[in-house]
């Protein structure tokens, strides 16, 4: 078929500092870039809410446990991270990059859980709406 423009790339980034987790929490995601077209919206700072279509996310997670701990994060939707260590005073982190299906609107969210607090938290969240139709 004949060539013509690319069309705009939708896309998202959120991001958090310094944040406190306790065993269950969604975490707190505020936005850094926001999406004029509406296909990624912040419904609130815990939910994000994707028009149908195919996503690339990433997202990065760090904390610090003054204490022996672990640290899993989950997605509401898809694969998340997990840490775990045996000593005092460790700062933990861990990333992960997948594609999610979304065939109707969908809220996605982070979880934190943990056997313990963790503190310092520092979360990286980037969407970006792939031009993939079905």
């Amino acid at each position: 078929g004949a060539a013509g423009e690319a069309p705009d790339d939708i896309f998202a980034s959120y991001a958090a500092v310094q944040s406190v987790y306790n065993n269950g929490d969604l975490i707190t995601l505020y936005p850094a870039i926001t999406d004029p077209t509406g296909n990624i919206t912040a419904t609130d700072l815990t939910h994000i809410t994707l028009a149908a279509g195919y996503y690339l996310i990433s997202y990065k997670v760090s904390v610090i446990f003054p204490t022996a701990n672990y640290m899993q994060i989950t997605p509401h939707l898809d694969t998340g991270i997990y840490f775990a260590t045996s000593t005092n005073g460790s700062s933990a982190c861990g990333s992960a990059f997948f594609v999610l299906y979304a065939p109707s609107p969908t809220v996605f969210t982070l979880t934190y859980s943990g056997s313990g607090r963790a503190t310092g938290g520092d979360v990286n969240l980037t969407i970006l709406k792939l031009q993939r139709t079905e």
